[in-house]
Parts: structure tokens; sequence; C-alpha cells
């Protein structure tokens, strides 16, 4: 029996192949950075590599090693951090490496909870009242 198979007295359909295609979840070692305590409002930190996806509670996250006023830690670097470094320093990571950025620590709602979250921007950026980053020129 060809693409069957016996079970006792019944015969069943034989199970067909599949592929599918999975990927590798990826963890980092070492500390996070938190918010308040080693990454607050008005600091400047100093990116050490160009970063890695990981997996994280709510999909991927943007994973990159920071110097820190309390040492080297890890940092997830949310979208709105992440457009603010393309715009100052490109589209590849590798450059963004010794490169500094300012930490602007809002307050904001997150899931439910009221949470400090830490937006980046290279140094020199400004965060507007409307929550919006502009570069400061000066003339």
């Amino acid at each position: 029996m060809e693409g069957k198979i016996l079970l006792g007295s019944r015969t069943l359909p034989q199970a067909t192949k599949i592929s599918m295609k999975v990927s590798k979840v990826i963890s980092v070692k070492g500390e996070y950075a938190k918010v308040g305590v080693d990454v607050k409002d008005g600091d400047s930190i100093r990116i050490l590599d160009a970063g890695q996806t990981t997996e994280g509670e709510y999909g991927e996250r943007k994973t990159f090693r920071i110097e820190t006023s309390n040492g080297e830690k890890n940092m997830s670097f949310n979208q709105t951090s992440l457009n603010n470094l393309i715009d100052a320093y490109g589209d590849e990571t590798e450059e963004w490496i010794g490169k500094n950025a300012q930490v602007f620590v809002v307050k904001q709602m997150v899931s439910g909870t009221l949470r400090n979250v830490a937006y980046l921007a290279a140094q020199g950026w400004e965060m507007g009242d409307d929550g919006r980053f502009f570069k400061v020129v000066n003339e």
C-alpha cells in the first residue's frame, strides 16, 4: 500500500514530508542597561559594537554593547533610536562603533504601564516638545 500507513485494521494516509526554515535564537551575554540606573536623561553613551538581532518578548530586538558611566552593558535600541542614529551615522551599524549618543528619557505608557523609556540621538541633536528629534544647527 503505497502512500498509506497500516495501523491495526485501519489505514491512514502517509504524512507528507514538509520542509521549513527555522532560525537560530541568539541570546546576548552580559547585563542589560537599566534606565534610571545605568542610563539617565542627558547621559552620553558610547556604542561599542555593530549590534545583533535577538529575539525578545515582543519580537526581534536590535541589541548593542554600550559604555555607560557604570561600565559596559547591553542595550536594545528602540526603532525611534535606530532611526535617529541612521539619520546621523548612516544605515551601516559597523560605522556606529565608537560613536557617542545622547540619552533622552521620557515617561510614557508601555503595555498599560507608565515606564521610563530611553531614546538615543547623536550628539548635537535635540528632542522637541512634540517628541520629534532634530539636529541643532549652529550658525
